[in-house]
């Protein structure tokens, strides 16, 4: 996993890249606590460069949301790839977050 926090008006963004695995649990719960520092109502995740995620970097992005939420915050995850996408689509993540494929 690849990534890089930017702040806006609208809160901070986690852009990922590459792969989203098992492997990166650990440094994912380090970007959780630097996303949720800022203290802002909304986090947004850009899936636009992630190619691949398995079923823990699904879990991953239910611990940020869970984290999220007990912060008061909300997570939008933003403009999944196909891939990605079919496979929050399968888990039904439509459900459980705000998608924005624009």
């Amino acid at each position: 996993m690849k990534y890089e926090i930017t702040d806006d008006s609208g809160g901070p963004t986690l852009f990922l890249r590459d792969q989203l695995t098992f492997d990166d649990r650990e440094v994912f719960e380090g970007v959780i606590d630097k996303l949720l520092a800022r203290k802002r109502p909304r986090v947004a995740v850009d899936l636009s460069a992630l190619d691949y995620m398995d079923s823990a970097g699904l879990g991953m992005l239910l611990t940020l949301r869970d984290h999220a939420e007990r912060a008061g915050a909300d997570v939008v995850l933003r403009r999944p790839r196909s891939e990605v996408r079919e496979l929050l689509d399968l888990a039904c993540f439509g459900t459980l977050f705000t998608i924005e494929h624009g």
